[in-house]
């Protein structure tokens, strides 16, 4: 490690040095205090959701209830009208209705009796035959004799006495002259089905449910007293003293919906209501406060453990800097020992948080994955998820800085598709100014190299701090990311190096002169102080010292209101064999696949991911067709058929999740196996893409051991090998001895041997492939050299496989 203390400590020193340390101590326990702050207005966002969600559940418990009673009404509406329409009823003649509607009674075993009603008011009906009583100001009745089928209040039968309910429905005359209702027709069923049904609902303990007619007046109650019909007047609830109860009612009568706490009966309870189309009536759920909050208890035990790891974050770094603070006092060698002290204990401690963070996300990952979990918990545990991985991302970035200072980090480089790689930063970083509505552009020179050696990760890293910053201090305008080659350096060796420029400027707020020599120092933040709640203060400190241990450095210009432009060069070396430094593994360099080729459709909308697939796919022997939006892509999935497809989600025309579901709703295709693409970071499109369909996630830019190892999962593949130089010695050897009389290969005709031989010349392994299995299908005696033929081609060595077979067609014209 550095010591952060030269030579001898002043006095001077010292007091900036605990300034400084000062400082670095609010703003982490700041940091944190926000973050934590935050966190907590997440978990009230989302305890508010479930809290809806809950609610919602209840009122679907009502809907149930309604929906029970409307259907047992249509039926009855239904059964009355038909009955209305035959020729009997139709007739008015009570001789004949009478055991007519008497059988029907029985039959249908719902209507307590059945009616017929001529204009005057007068009446027959199936229980006491032609009555003396009139109905004519009954509402039912008015309302059937202008033509309108209808359902009544309950009310007080004057021909039994008993409590009923009239559907009642119009008679029509059969002559086409007459256009008025010859008379009424009506079934009286009793109140006890409607009853029942209402005091069937519950949610959870001590709840209760009611319904009320148009006036407001209860048609079924747990407490007797306020029931109330037509004929034996009860207290309405629009008039009795409770007014919670009174402006319930009035809702209902008035046919709204909806679901309140209120204080009923002394204590505070939810109020489910809806109204009933069929009649016109309202239903109503009474439950306990508690039977619905009580749900909760989850979501807020949760919250609780990531509000301990929090205020225990706060004291270690509070600890952390006090300790510091004490051993500062001390003299110079005691100032060194602190200094290392700290960082390695900064680093530990780091690791020692992650590990009970990491146990809070894992939980969390776990519950996402249960079948169990409802729907609506899964999302609010997937925000739990992010405020830990908030808070997780401070954690590594106080590690990086431990590491950079102790000199513990290096740089990993590896091969990789250089245009691809910066297609997937240029996407992220696309998707995070459309979210701000300013315009984002990169410019790409186009004779960057196609394969670079470089570390991914910490380029990646570097990169897209400085454009996260730009786009994050830019309201309006745009942020612009160029990436050219300023010259190509004297060769090492074989390995030609790039000295490539990176820029990036935006048109944000800018950076004052007084500023500028800050922005670099670890825990300073510059600018609006409502933006630098959004990040740790250590960002441009860690990515300045990444590349500086690139070789370079990082320059800023900036202009206060106009903007900033940071740049910087670094020299990349080339590398040309990337698809093969790709594919290599831990058995050898893949170079092919057992079995017959298979068919990749590979759609996207940037031709470089395209390229990137068809280079790593097509050597091995897979036949890959591009198509360049999701429109194109169907269309040449159902023409194809391929065995997998690989899709972007951004697309023009048809995106990616449309073109899923098409794909999952066409017979022929529908059980394809679907690889999702893309660059996009945000968890909610990768869990949309595979519920829309999708068999699995590919991140991008794509790597290639992961794109090969779930091919080798969806289409069952057994993967060939690139043979050393043993191996090849060994297959050449097999090969002279075959020709042997005891062990001689059946070979092809010399035509066909010919042809081979034109195809080996020409690099064209994929068609020599397909000429072995073309063979072997032809004749099982072929099959010897078929295979022999297809290892040699899968070796990609023109030479070996033209050996092998300019010596069969020799043998063959002997």
């Amino acid at each position: 490690m550095k010591p952060l203390i030269k030579g001898k400590s002043s006095p001077s020193d010292a007091k900036i040095h605990s300034s400084r340390n000062l400082l670095i101590r609010f703003i982490l326990g700041g940091t944190t205090l926000i973050v934590s702050i935050s966190a907590y207005f997440s978990y009230q966002a989302a305890r508010k959701i479930t809290l809806e969600d809950l609610r919602g559940k209840a009122f679907l418990e009502v809907q149930k209830g309604v929906n029970e009673i409307e259907e047992w009404l249509h039926v009855r509406k239904v059964e009355v009208q038909t009955l209305a329409h035959t020729s009997t009823v139709r007739s008015l003649d009570w001789s004949v209705a009478e055991p007519y509607l008497k059988s029907e009674v029985e039959r249908i075993d719902e209507f307590f009796f059945f009616q017929i009603a001529t204009p005057d008011g007068s009446y027959f009906n199936t229980k006491v035959g032609r009555s003396n009583k009139n109905i004519k100001d009954r509402d039912y009745f008015q309302k059937a004799l202008a033509g309108k089928s209808n359902i009544s209040d309950p009310f007080i039968s004057r021909s039994t006495g008993i409590p009923l309910i009239a559907i009642a429905t119009p008679i029509w005359s059969n002559s086409p002259s007459n256009h008025s209702p010859v008379g009424v027709f009506h079934g009286n069923v009793k109140v006890d089905h409607i009853a029942e049904v209402v005091n069937s609902l519950r949610y959870g303990k001590n709840s209760y449910a009611f319904a009320v007619n148009s006036q407001g007046e209860a048609i079924v109650h747990p407490n007797s007293t306020l029931m109330s019909t037509l004929e034996k007047p009860a207290p309405s609830l629009l008039k009795i003293p409770d007014r919670n109860l009174n402006a319930i009612a009035q809702q209902m009568v008035n046919r709204q919906q909806g679901i309140q706490l209120m204080e009923i009966d002394g204590t505070k309870k939810y109020v489910a209501y809806m109204p009933l189309r069929e009649a016109n009536w309202s239903v109503a759920l009474v439950i306990p406060r508690q039977n619905i909050e009580s749900r909760l208890q989850f979501l807020d035990l949760i919250a609780l453990i990531v509000g301990g790891l929090t205020v225990t974050m706060i004291t270690v770094l509070w600890q952390v800097q006090a300790f510091e603070q004490a051993q500062l006092k001390k003299s110079k060698a005691a100032a060194d020992t602190a200094n290392r002290a700290k960082s390695e204990f900064l680093a530990n401690m780091s690791h020692e948080l992650r590990t009970p963070l990491n146990g809070i996300l894992g939980c969390a990952q776990i519950l996402l994955r249960s079948k169990g979990l409802p729907e609506p918990e899964q999302y609010h545990v997937n925000i739990i998820e992010q405020c830990g991985s908030h808070l997780l991302t401070l954690i590594n970035d106080i590690l990086d800085l431990s590491k950079i200072e102790a000199q513990k980090l290096e740089l990993h480089p590896q091969d990789v598709h250089f245009p691809s790689f910066l297609q997937g930063i240029g996407e992220i970083c696309q998707i995070r100014a459309e979210q701000k509505d300013i315009l984002f552009v990169y410019e790409l020179a186009s004779n960057l190299p196609t394969g670079v050696n470089v570390d991914v990760k910490r380029l990646r890293q570097v990169l897209l701090n400085l454009l996260g910053n730009a786009i994050k201090f830019t309201d309006e305008g745009k942020v612009s990311f160029k990436v050219e080659v300023i010259d190509q350096l004297p060769a090492d060796g074989q390995t030609v190096k790039y000295r490539i420029h990176f820029s990036v400027k935006d048109t944000g707020i800018g950076i004052t002169p007084n500023e500028l020599d800050k922005i670099f120092l670890p825990f300073e933040q510059v600018g609006d102080k409502k933006r630098q709640t959004e990040g740790t203060g250590l960002g441009l400190a860690i990515t300045r010292q990444l590349v500086q241990m690139m070789g370079s450095d990082i320059q800023v210009k900036s202009h206060l209101g106009q903007g900033s432009t940071f740049w910087f060069e670094i020299a990349i070396a080339q590398a040309s064999e990337w698809v093969q430094s790709a594919m290599a593994a831990s058995k050898g360099q893949i170079i092919g696949f057992a079995g017959s080729p298979r068919t990749i459709l590979m759609v996207d909308d940037r031709w470089e991911n395209r390229t990137v697939i068809t280079n790593l796919l097509q050597p091995l022997g897979f036949n890959v067709v591009e198509a360049s939006n999701g429109k194109e892509g169907l269309e040449k999935a159902i023409a194809l058929k391929p065995n997998l497809i690989i899709t972007d989600l951004l697309m023009p025309e048809m995106d990616g999740f449309e073109l899923i579901k098409h794909l999952r709703h066409t017979p022929d295709i529908q059980d394809v196996k679907i690889i999702v693409s893309s660059a996009s970071v945000f968890e909610a499109d990768q869990h949309r893409s595979l519920q829309a369909g999708g068999d699995t996630f590919l991140s991008k830019p794509i790597q290639a051991d992961e794109l090969l190892q779930q091919l080798e999962c969806h289409l069952n593949l057994a993967w060939i090998y690139q043979q050393s130089q043993s191996e090849e010695q060994r297959i050449n050897s097999s090969a002279t001895t075959r020709d042997s009389p005891s062990e001689q290969l059946t070979t092809p005709s010399p035509d066909v041997l010919r042809e081979l031989v034109i195809l080996a010349s020409k690099g064209n392994f994929n068609t020599i492939l397909k000429w072995a299995d073309k063979l072997e299908e032809t004749d099982t005696k072929f099959a010897a050299f078929a295979n022999q033929l297809r290892q040699l081609a899968r070796q990609f060595d023109e030479d070996l496989i033209l050996n092998f077979l300019t010596k069969k067609e020799h043998d063959s014209s002997l």
